[in-house]
This record gives C-alpha cells, structure tokens and sequence, in this order.
C-alpha cells in the first residue's frame, strides 16, 4: 500500500467552480443598485412655498378674506423661572374656513392699559414664521377647513398692561 496522500482532482470542465463569477456579477449590480438609491435619495417631499421674511400690506382680496379666518381659545398664561424672570404666553386656534390655503398669518397683539391705551404692540406670525432647519422644517399652509394651534411669547410686558386680554388682529396674509 502506498502512504502518499491522494492527489486533488481537478476537474477540466470546471462544473463546480463555475458559481463564482455569477455571484461577483450579481454583488456588483446590487451595489450599484443600491449606491442608485443612496446618490437619488427618497422622493421629495412636497414642499411649501418660501415665506417672505416681511408680508406685504393686506390687499382688497385679503381684506375680503379675513371673513374666512377664525381666531379662537384666545388663552393668556404665565410662567416664571427660578429666577424671577416671566414669560407671559398667548395662545389660540386659527381655522381656515375659506376655500384658499393661507401660507402665512401674521398677527398684531396689542396690550392695552386700565384707560384702554395701548401699552405693547407685537406682530406674530401665527402661520409660516421661523426659519426652516432640519429640527424644524417649512411649515406646511393653512388648508381649507385646517385648524392650528399657536402660541405667541411675550418677555417684557409693560407694568401698566391691565391684565386684561390683548386684541388681536389679522395685519398680515399670503394665500396660494
């Protein structure tokens, strides 16, 4: 008997190496699939029109449209740091009942004295304010029959506000 170990076959025809090449073929065309989908990225979202930073003056059609909006659950609140440093709040419901999207509200507060004299005066944009970043994007428009939630902060509130609440008024509209 011989003790030498026995020889590899190799087979001529190559009937059992013949998997690798398919396989490189189909890891390269996942891959550029894949790397398709990375450089294309995710469908885009629809995005909102860009707000102006300032609103122009209200026009005759907006003035007509006022009549649509509606201002509700005006809420003041305040609050108070360890500090002693107060923030007083305003809160409300916009509702949209007309047939257009509104992009951006803004509106006027006004806070008035025991003589009914306005001692502060703010615009807030309740609808399309901000910047759009990452943590916040663009907000998206009022919808027809939509209703949103703001709140509007207030630091420095003068001493002789008659704690009372403030007017509200819209002074500010972009419809699409």
């Amino acid at each position: 008997m011989s003790t030498e170990p026995p020889l590899l076959r190799i087979d001529s025809d190559n009937r059992n190496g013949g998997w690798q090449l398919p396989l490189l073929v189909a890891a390269a065309v996942g891959l550029a699939v894949l790397g398709g989908i990375f450089w294309l990225g995710p469908p885009a979202p629809p995005r909102a029109p860009a707000v102006p930073a300032v609103l122009p003056p209200l026009t005759p059609a907006d003035q007509a449209y006022l009549s649509q909006i509606e201002i509700t659950q005006l809420e003041l609140s305040r609050w108070q740091n360890f500090l002693g440093q107060e923030v007083t709040y305003l809160d409300g419901i916009v509702t949209n009942h007309g047939p257009r999207r509104i992009v951006a509200l803004e509106l006027t507060i006004e806070f008035q004295d025991v003589l009914g004299q306005v001692v502060l005066r703010e615009s807030w944009r309740a609808i399309g304010g901000g910047r759009p970043s990452a943590l916040a994007p663009r907000p998206t428009p009022l919808a027809t029959g939509e209703s949103r939630g703001f709140r509007a902060a207030f630091e420095h509130i003068p001493q002789d506000w008659n704690r009372g609440r403030p007017q509200t008024r819209v002074t500010g509209l972009l419809l699409e």
